[in-house]
């Protein structure tokens, strides 16, 4: 039986327009509270803000100072000049030690010392926005390697008020009688389509995980947010559109996992410093997840992985008829490497069941370098009906079956 394959839609447009080029002064972000000065092991380093590209990262500051990477507010970059002081101090730095970021609003920041390493001086991985952290590197020691420290935010710090312990975190699983929800990542969005002046999109992904015996009809899960005020904010359409995955909505078949993506309509000024998101499979379960998500910013750039170029060259049963196989490639325009996961690629019927991923060459998940391109195969079980809609990212095909 052959296939027809149809592009549906190809959605790699980002959320948000291109930002300006943005050449920062210690008088800019006034909106913004940005970091003005660092603490660490009895001494106090004022911060420079300084645009840094793909990792080419000459030092500037005076050798009493340090330099901030602008726009860097979830992860915060901050390098040291080379001395022999600073040099000594990152390596004797123990978990025993605190740092603390002084921020333009009187707030301080604490992080806890998790770690020391050696990076090579091209490497951007040291740029991910991707937890509340602290990354304090070494600049200008004139090697191949730079010494690097990673600490973890206090979440108590901002406001002092500590994240009830009860509260799930972010990739925990958690289970609720028949399904079983992870929350993987979120973020606040501004300047993003449907935006109203005062108000913010908040983005919460997750995963939902059928491990019972029934179906389980997503549009049924009751899903809210809330902030530290305990103001509750109800699921907005328009925002859901915006997010890599649909809204909850469609049958999860038994041992099927699905990703979803949840938008609420929210303050600018949302009260934090974190939010928490609230899930129940429906409304009659008495039990709900709590997930403690962190309230902060949209990242200085775009998703990468809004950047793939995704193709299908081929889509076709086996000789069992019981398996659809796919193949295509996928392309990284971007200069970072890219994951692309199990979540990210689902294939269903229009009507929203979803078909089980078998197996996958490579083996799933696929790595691309930068400027790369991996050809890949997907095997599913087979879809009841004549048509299907694959999805990798944001890029969706429909398969009509002759």
């Amino acid at each position: 039986m052959a296939l027809s394959i149809v592009l549906l839609v190809v959605a790699l447009t980002q959320l948000s327009p291109k930002p300006p080029e943005v050449k920062p002064t210690p008088t800019q972000a006034v909106s913004q509270a940005i970091p003005k000065t660092l603490r660490l092991r009895s001494r106090s380093k004022s911060l420079v803000p300084v645009n840094v590209t793909k990792g080419d990262w000459k030092p500037t500051a005076e050798i009493e100072q340090a330099e901030w990477v602008y726009g860097t507010l979830v992860n915060y970059v901050i390098g040291l000049p080379a001395s022999q002081e600073n040099s000594d101090m990152l390596q004797a730095m123990s978990e025993a030690d605190e740092i603390v970021i002084d921020l333009s609003n009187g707030q301080s920041l604490i992080f806890r010392y998790a770690g020391r390493q050696f990076v090579s001086t091209g490497s951007t991985d040291v740029f991910a926005q991707t937890r509340p952290g602290l990354t304090l590197i070494l600049l200008g020691d004139n090697t191949d390697q730079r010494v690097v420290v990673n600490a973890n935010y206090v979440p108590d710090s901002e406001v002092g008020k500590a994240v009830p312990s009860s509260l799930a975190q972010i990739n925990t699983p958690v289970e609720l009688g028949g399904a079983k929800v992870t929350v993987i990542s979120a973020r606040l969005v501004v300047n993003a389509p449907g935006v109203q002046v005062g108000s913010a999109f908040y983005m919460v992904d997750f995963i939902v995980e059928n491990i019972g015996a029934d179906a389980l009809d997503a549009a049924n899960f009751v899903v809210e947010l809330q902030d530290y005020a305990n103001q509750k904010y109800r699921v907005s359409e328009a925002a859901s559109a915006l997010g890599p995955n649909p809204a909850p909505k469609g049958q999860i078949l038994p041992g099927i996992a699905v990703p979803f993506t949840t938008g609420f309509d929210v303050p600018a000024n949302v009260t934090g410093p974190v939010l928490v998101w609230n899930f129940k499979p429906n409304a009659q379960f008495k039990a709900q997840a709590s997930v403690a998500v962190p309230l902060v910013g949209p990242t200085p750039t775009p998703d990468p992985r809004t950047k793939l170029v995704v193709q299908i060259t081929q889509a076709y049963f086996n000789t069992e008829q019981t398996e659809m196989i796919i193949v295509g490639g996928v392309g990284n325009t971007t200069g970072v490497p890219v994951s692309i996961n199990a979540s990210d690629i689902s294939l269903s019927t229009p009507e929203g069941v979803l078909a089980a991923i078998r197996g996958s060459e490579p083996p799933l998940p696929f790595n691309v370098g930068p400027g790369q391109t991996l050809a890949f195969s997907l095997r599913f079980s087979r879809l009841p009906g004549t048509s299907a809609i694959l999805k990798v990212l944001l890029t969706s095909f429909q398969l009509n079956m002759q």
